[in-house]
């Protein structure tokens, strides 16, 4: 792609991760945004203001960190006002059923090791455990052999409190994978990069606005703004390899694209001489599902903590949404990996909810209204050892992936897919330089 012109590029898929891509794009290409909904945002998306007895409705309540550098540098080119689109918080723990600590003053990393000496609804000795456990972790090297995070805890001895009080909460929220299948050095670089990476690393991160206004809005209009072509609503059919390294694009010829599509999307979009080698990879990843219930009441929530988190119990955390932007009377309940719950039943999901929001409420009436959302392949299981796909092939092709899917050390999590969007736009550029 040696060449003195700005390439001519396009990004298929305009959730977080096509977003960032466009955005290191912008002003170094010609370059198209090709959308197949009507709505940008991919799996972290607003379903629409003021609908159905709400304030706004998200595909999904997302909990963010301050560690999520790179959601922060993408926010700021487009323009986002921190002050208006979060509520940033001290790196809290509160089950309403057991463990509980904040963290103070103290710089890191003593602001963690008081936080848990500190901590109420445990012992003194599982104190001093859980400090060691999450010592290792921090320690943890991904050259050792990996291992489920069930495995992990089994050699530690991990008391059962400590395990359904903090363990398992904090893995089905970061790796939305269950214990038994969950990969221990993934686990690690989560606490690595994020709790233990600094003070601020750990501050939550709580969306005031609704996902569209959070992210996607901005950043379209920012695009839009520097010249990009924005084709919402347009699907793509599989790509074409064309002479010259160029590609097809529903009949269009571009020099490079970035596929920012879900992996079980993204077999069918590439072209049909793509080795099976690299499609069997995908063919192989296993799916959780994230279920998020919302409840309207006539009298306002308030919850003993912005995050109250239960151990024992159908939500895993609420958030009241009243200090989020929302209606005081609205509350939100997020259920990971709720593919491995026996509810089906959308009146079921709400009953569920509404008598753990009764545990830490109890004077609250019956909802007044309700909705149930739930994203069946929300995220791939983080398992040990899960293998990416080689894009090498695909590169050589002047196609470069992206996606939560691809990167090394993470999770699929909006900030993983940020990073993998600013990556492969990286990677196209270099190419192209050369």
């Amino acid at each position: 792609m040696n060449d003195k012109r700005l390439p001519k590029v396009a990004v298929i898929g305009a959730g977080w991760s096509g977003l960032a891509a466009a955005a290191a794009l912008a002003g170094k290409s010609e370059l198209v945004v090709f959308e197949a909904g009507k709505t940008a945002g991919g799996r972290a998306r607003s379903l629409g203001r003021a609908v159905e007895g709400f304030s706004f409705l998200d595909n999904g309540q997302h909990i963010m960190l301050g560690a999520y550098h790179a959601m922060q540098t993408l926010m700021k080119t487009v323009g986002v006002d921190f002050d208006k689109a979060f509520m940033r918080l001290p790196l809290q723990w509160y089950m309403a059923d057991g463990l509980r600590f904040q963290t103070g003053i103290l710089p890191a990393p003593w602001h963690i090791v008081k936080a848990v000496l500190f901590a109420k609804g445990i012992s003194f000795g599982e104190k001093i455990a859980l400090s060691r456990q999450m010592r290792a972790l921090q320690l943890r090297r991904n050259s050792e052999p990996d291992k489920t995070v069930a495995q992990w805890l089994s050699e530690w001895r991990v008391s059962r409190r400590l395990q359904s009080g903090f363990w398992q909460p904090l893995v089905l929220g970061a790796l939305n994978t269950p214990l038994t299948s969950a990969s221990v050095n993934t686990l690690a670089n989560v606490v690595q990069d994020g709790v233990c990476a600094g003070k601020a690393a750990g501050n939550y991160w709580l969306p005031k606005q609704d996902l569209g206004a959070l992210l996607a809005e901005p950043a379209l209009a920012w695009l839009k703004r520097q010249g990009v072509g924005i084709r919402m609503g347009e699907r793509v059919g599989r790509l074409q390899t064309l002479p010259g390294g160029r590609v097809a694009v529903n009949g269009e010829a571009f020099d490079a694209v970035v596929t920012a599509v879900a992996p079980y999307h993204a077999a069918a979009l590439w072209p049909k001489e793509t080795p099976s080698s690299l499609t069997s990879v995908l063919d192989g990843y296993a799916y959780h599902a994230i279920t998020t219930v919302y409840l309207c009441y006539a009298e306002p929530v308030k919850l003993p903590a912005a995050l109250t988190g239960f151990a024992e119990g159908t939500a895993q955390w609420l958030l009241a949404r009243g200090g989020l932007g929302g209606d005081e009377h609205e509350v939100a309940a997020v259920i990971s990996v709720s593919d491995e719950l026996s509810i089906r039943d959308s009146a079921d999901w709400m009953a569920q909810v509404h008598a753990d929001v009764k545990r830490v409420c109890p004077d609250i009436g019956e909802p007044l209204a309700g909705r149930v959302i739930t994203e069946k392949r929300a995220t791939v299981a983080s398992t040990p050892n899960r293998q990416r796909p080689d894009c090498a092939w695909l590169h050589h092709q002047n196609i470069y992936p992206a996606g939560d899917y691809l990167h090394e050390r993470y999770p699929a999590t909006l900030e993983a897919a940020v990073q993998s969007g600013q990556a492969a736009a990286a990677l196209l550029l270099a190419d192209w330089r050369r």
